[in-house]
């Protein structure tokens, strides 16, 4: 009897997905494929770059927002690519705005009132209130992931928050 041999793609999310909720004979499978190592990286290891966010999340790169006024498509393209980075930094998991008892988590930044000044400071949480400063789209899960994105891509949210 002839074995076929099937080629079988997936992107970085899926695979990373497929191992959480796989039986142990998927997992193992993924393993041989892709090696432990894959699968037991943290969020904070893998994703450090706009290279690594958009394989993390599988989404396309930042589109060009054509159909903005011009003057506009900067400051919309910042926002996407500081989404699409909590996104990966959350592992795809969803802030839910309306549960008071899940703590958000947020970088802090300090100015100095200089440009040069812009730094991180640290993260902290807070729950679920009516205020504009509140917001699910760029809150993250824990302290931790909070400060790698302050780090990190401080340079990105600077670039969202000066547009």
């Amino acid at each position: 009897m002839k074995t076929e041999k099937v080629t079988l793609q997936l992107a970085t999310k899926e695979a990373r997905e497929l191992y959480k909720t796989g039986s142990k004979e998927i997992q193992t499978i993924l393993e041989s494929t892709l090696g432990k190592d894959f699968f037991s990286q943290s969020v904070c290891d893998r994703v450090n770059t706009m290279d690594d966010v958009f394989r993390e999340t599988g989404r396309p790169h930042t589109p060009a927002f054509n159909d903005v006024p011009e003057d506009l498509r900067p400051y919309f393209k910042e926002v996407y690519d500081n989404v699409i980075i909590v996104e990966a930094l959350n592992e795809g998991e969803k802030m839910d705005i309306y549960n008071s008892d899940k703590a958000r988590y947020y970088p802090w930044f300090i100015t100095n009132g200089s440009a040069a000044a812009f730094a991180f400071r640290y993260s902290a949480y807070d729950f679920t209130a009516a205020s504009a400063a509140s917001g699910s789209r760029l809150s993250l899960k824990n302290s931790d992931l909070a400060k790698h994105y302050g780090v990190q891509f401080k340079d990105k949210v600077r670039k969202m928050l000066e547009l």
